[in-house]
């Protein structure tokens, strides 16, 4: 086979599962209904899977300090990396020795692999670049591909330092197909909707094992599929299509089109059209001078035997970039007269129309920008594949708007101006960009890596602002506009930003490559900063999977002597960078983590209360810091935090802290909140965070009947919903019951028991846990009958995230009436001030004189929304109505001020909250993850070696 022809095959089964790159775009890459859009990681499923006898046992062989990543549909070890043990490392420079040494490994990981024999692995590939040798697997079952199974090990210094075991166990379908392949290829057509005039099958249709991963513990299923790849013909499009072999049904489909992007000189656009021109070497261009031929070099300097004075011509292109335009014309023609020895020749746009100099300045930018992004891949990977061959590069297309793209034949796409874009040509960004979805494609490691879409537009985006140096990405997208398209320094969080359009779900690991490369330079200086960090990325490019896998491939990379678990180079700042965007162990690295346990409810009245805090530094390995006080402020009158009173902890030595607050009066609510003060005077943390509106714990005093409890675990509590305002369409109304969803900032899990009612909970295939703009919806509780009970008390947990109410609005009413709203800015200036729980907050609210004639109330929770940021909205568990009996004497207030909540009986379960990816506990039954996590001031991280 011709070693094009074998690398773009090579290429296409790399990207067989990518999804598609669009410069920008927002529909669905993927849809494969009842199954994960991500593969999220649940802080209380990942310490459950930690437990396996299996992982216990490789633990107590090879010692403390191994880490996993697990995927909990199928229980298997995606990434496990530690101190490692050192191996034959003459046999890793000897192919065949190798992979002997990889057998041996994997025999001793053998129970990791779940129900998979080695006889169902054969060796995949085999890569030593970078100093780490990559051993990958091609995983089978009964002689049939599993799609999306990846078995790798690395090797680095002598030592085995990190393996990858997606063997996708448990597999139990027919090896015969009920369907043949021509059903299939009728059912996969019917449903994408596409005609057979106006479609081809690109290749021949192949039974394969297709895994069906869902969100959860043990949500793994397989089916025995036929493997389609179809192209349209009338649009841009190329899918792989699943279709069940037993019955013809849909399973799932892809889309692979990515859409990505002298001295001869070209006068070209500088960096974007609204940035003026400039003039740049056009490298490797042809010329004709005269009637003689010639090639300029890498710097456009070229040298002729010709009479003078010359014309010189020549198109854009070169022997690594083919330019072919689409224009009414074709290729431009470039013609410049060379009049003496030492001439500068400039191509220049010579249309008369505007419209047609546009399109022929776009090829001398693209020819420009592609040779400064291939020069780029080619420092951080000096054997980089795709730069040997001769990649098209297709510019003034008409068949697209205001995109480009990068095609899974390895081809960069841009379009002309129009809809308000300009030529995405002339955007030198979007090329680089595009170029960066091809170094990623070229760069991963068989078996090992894989193209994931969001990984890929991340990748891409950094790629584009290492070469620019701007976190801006894509400056002048838009006609007469200057403004990105993308901001890549944004603290995009993993798995609160995950969106259903992959470019910003990519800007996590955009914005923690960006926040390395920063911070490499302040550490190791301007140039080993950035090609460090560049370095990382290229690995990262190789064998990361997606965006969770990229923080382990990062410790590889940057490792020096193959013991993963005494920490590498520059861990700190990886953490620190990768932390702030949600990735790594824990995500959120922070200065202090604080472990409290609050007091039950149900208090004594009169009694002293207790107050007990232990806070250490999160990552004492990379960060210096000391506490000189804890304070606590509390109140139990008023919910107006002017009000409260203030003590400091007493120090108990070590990390601990503790102080009494003086006992409060019966039917009455404690509400307080902890501050962490350093050495210097600097507030460096609180607890709670989140709730902009009413920042403060609760803890109820003296006993309460019950009228009235649901915890929707057994049914729906017989609450109902419906649509007030805004389009009738899916999702519009999306309050839901059951699990928690764990999306756009929602909980992972209920307060108490399995179900909870919320605000797109449950989501479908193009759901993502946020509610939709431009709607208003609503949840009643049913008529609830309270008698003649004075006082009467809603009370219930939340857990909410919604915009800051000048734009975005939710309210609570009873009998119709507000009882509660969020904070509302008073003006769009400063209007950022956004609720976001980040704990089931209990809250409770003094509803006797809403209650009607009748003796009957009924609750309702709403929201309403405008056409701007989409947040995770309501979650609500554990509503009950009470009522109490205040002691004689008490006042007014007795139960509580009118906003104000009041604790139910907590089962005294306590939490311990940091926003360190090193040290979360999950602490409590079934009150999630952690009752509480809190995000502290990251100051100061950085390992000491």
């Amino acid at each position: 086979m011709h070693r094009l022809a074998f690398a773009l095959a090579l290429l296409s089964t790399l990207l067989l599962c990518a999804p598609a790159l669009a410069v920008q775009g927002g529909g669905p890459v993927r849809h494969a209904p009842g199954t994960r859009a991500q593969p999220v990681a649940h802080a209380w499923a990942q310490a459950r899977l930690d437990q396996q006898p299996a992982w216990r046992s490789f633990q107590e062989a090879h010692g403390e300090g191994w880490v996993a990543l697990w995927d909990e549909a199928t229980g298997t070890p995606t990434r496990f990396w530690g101190p490692g043990w050192p191996v034959d490392g003459q046999a890793l420079a000897d192919d065949e020795a190798a992979w002997q040494v990889g057998w041996e490994v994997l025999r001793d990981a053998g129970n990791l692999l779940g129900d998979v024999e080695l006889e169902d692995l054969a060796p995949r590939a085999l890569d030593r670049r970078a100093g780490i040798t990559t051993l990958t697997f091609e995983r089978t079952w009964r002689g049939l591909p599993v799609e999306g199974a990846r078995v790798s090990l690395r090797f680095k210094a002598g030592r085995f330092v990190m393996g990858g075991l997606s063997t996708m166990p448990g597999i139990a379908v027919p090896t015969a197909a009920q369907v043949d392949p021509g059903q299939a290829e009728h059912a996969a057509l019917d449903e994408l909707g596409w005609s057979p005039e106006a479609s081809d099958f690109v290749t021949a249709p192949r039974l394969v094992v297709l895994p069906l991963l869902g969100e959860r513990m043990g949500e793994a299923d397989y089916r025995l599929a036929w493997r389609l790849e179809a192209r349209a013909t009338d649009r841009v499009s190329y899918r792989v299509v699943w279709i069940d072999a037993s019955d013809a049904s849909f399973l799932a489909w892809e889309e692979r089109i990515r859409f990505i992007t002298g001295t001869v000189e070209g006068s070209v656009d500088d960096r974007y059209p609204e940035n003026g021109l400039t003039t740049a070497p056009l490298p490797g261009v042809a010329l004709e001078v005269g009637a003689a031929s010639t090639t300029a070099d890498a710097t456009g300097a070229f040298t002729v035997t010709a009479d003078l004075p010359a014309d010189v011509e020549f198109i854009a292109g070169s022997s690594h970039f083919d330019i072919i335009s689409h224009s009414s014309g074709g290729n431009t023609t470039f013609i410049d007269t060379m009049e003496a020895d030492g001439d500068v020749v400039t191509g220049a746009p010579t249309a008369s129309s505007e419209g047609a100099a546009r399109q022929q300045r776009a090829e001398l930018d693209a020819h420009v920008a592609a040779h400064v992004v291939r020069a780029r891949a080619l420092a951080i990977d000096p054997s980089f594949p795709w730069a040997s061959w001769d990649a098209e590069v297709h510019v003034n297309r008409n068949d697209a708007e205001c995109n480009a793209w990068f095609d899974e034949s390895s081809t960069i796409n841009f379009v002309r101006q129009g809809g308000g874009c300009n030529n995405t040509a002339r955007l030198a960004d979007v090329i680089y960009h595009e170029y960066g979805h091809g170094f990623h494609g070229w760069s991963i490691v068989a078996g090992a890596g894989a193209f994931d879409g969001a990984l890929s537009e991340g990748l891409s985006d950094y790629m584009s602002a290492t070469i620019t140096g701007d976190p801006a990405m894509g400056r002048g997208f838009f006609v007469g506009n200057d403004a990105p398209l993308r901001y890549i320094e944004d603290n995009y969080v993993w798995p609160d930003d995950i969106s259903q359009d992959t470019h910003y779900t990519g800007l996590i690991i955009g914005g923690a490559l960006w926040d390395l490369r920063k911070q490499l330079i302040l550490d190791l200086g301007e140039e080993a900063g950035v090609a460090h960090t560049d370095h990382i990325m290229w690995q990262i490019a190789a064998r990361a999977e997606d965006i969770p896998t990229s923080y382990a491939e990062a410790l590889v990379a940057d490792d020096d002597n193959g013991n993963l678990s005494d920490g590498t180079p520059n861990q700190c700042a990886i953490d620190e960078a990768f932390g702030i965007h949600g990735l790594g162990p824990g995500g959120g690295v922070a200065l202090f983590s604080i472990d409290h346990d609050p007091p039950d409810n149900g208090l004594a009245p009169g009694e002293a209360v207790r107050i007990e805090v232990s806070s250490a530094l999160s990552n004492p390995d990379c960060a210096a810091g000391e506490l000189s006080e804890i304070r606590i402020r509390w109140s139990y009158d008023s919910d107006d935090e002017d009000d409260f009173e203030a003590m400091a902890l007493d120090e108990l030595g070590g990390d601990d802290w503790a102080g009494d607050l003086p006992g409060g009066p019966d039917g009455r609510l404690l509400r307080y909140r902890l501050e962490l003060y350093d050495v210097g005077g600097d507030l460096v943390g609180e607890l709670p965070t989140g709730s902009r509106t009413d920042p403060w714990l609760g803890v109820w005093v003296g006993e309460r009947e019950e009228l009235f409890f649901t915890d929707f675990d057994d049914d729906d509590g017989d609450f109902t919903h419906e649509l007030l305002e805004g389009p009738d369409q899916e999702g519009a109304d999306d309050w839901g019951w059951g699990p928690a969803g764990g999306l756009s900032g929602d909980p992972e899990e209920a307060f108490s028991g399995d179900r909870i009612w919320g605000n797109d909970i449950t989501p479908a295939d193009n759901w993502n846990g946020a509610y939709q703009p431009n709607v208003h919806n609503i949840l009643y509780s049913p008529v609830i009958d309270v008698g003649d009970a004075d006082p009467v008390l809603l009370q219930f947990r939340r857990w909410l995230n919604v915009e800051d109410g000048f734009y975005d609005e939710v309210h609570i009413y009873a009998n119709g009436e507000e009882i509660w709203t969020q904070y509302a800015s008073p003006s769009q200036t400063g209007a950022d001030e956004h609720h976001e729980d980040t704990h089931w907050a209990f809250r409770s609210y003094d509803v006797t004189d809403h209650v009607d004639e009748d003796g009957q109330v009924q609750i309702a929770w709403d929201l309403v929304t405008d056409g701007g940021l989409e947040m995770g909205g309501w979650n609500i568990d554990d509503v009950g109505i009470y009522t109490t009996t205040p002691t004689a004497g008490d006042d007014d207030d007795a139960s509580g001020d009118d906003d104000d909540s009041a604790g139910d009986d907590d089962p005294g379960s306590g939490f311990t909250a940091s926003g360190s990816g090193c040290t979360c506990d999950s602490a409590g039954g079934g009150h999630g993850p952690g009752w509480l996590l809190l995000p502290l001031l990251a100051l100061g991280l950085r390992r000491r070696r």
